[in-house]
């Protein structure tokens, strides 16, 4: 988790009710694990372990406040930033396939990225299983 940052507070000291960010936690695994650490320094498996929605990334934490009491951590497993990159890549062209697009093997497909559309001559015979 990335350096913990204190909620906010009002006159009198007392934090104000809502959620707060307190950091962010960096993803690599697209997983996110919540444990005690000393369990994890003795090599024991962590006691939940969740799949994010998006995959990698810094996904903020925040904990939620009431009374000036903390009631509960909220981890989104989406952001703004992952939205903005799903619809990205939904805009993206559907890849060539000869199949698909009743097109003879070497004959130009106007959708191709590289040399007939497929990267591999492998992938070109599992589009005519």
């Amino acid at each position: 988790m990335r350096k913990n940052i204190e909620p906010r507070k009002n006159k009198k000291g007392e934090v104000v009710d809502g959620l707060h960010e307190i950091g962010q936690v960096a993803v690599g695994s697209g997983q996110i694990c919540l444990a005690d650490p000393c369990y994890i320094t003795k090599g024991e498996e962590p006691d939940i372990t969740i799949t994010t929605n998006f995959g990698d990334g810094m996904f903020p934490v925040f904990e939620e406040w009431e009374d000036n009491k903390r009631i509960a951590l909220v981890v989104p497993l989406e952001t703004e930033l992952h939205t903005a990159l799903k619809d990205e890549i939904n805009k993206l062209p559907d890849p060539p396939s000869y199949k698909k697009d009743n097109l003879k093997p070497g004959e130009f497909n106007p959708k191709d990225i590289g040399i007939d559309g497929y990267k591999y001559i492998e992938d070109m015979e599992e589009d005519y299983k």
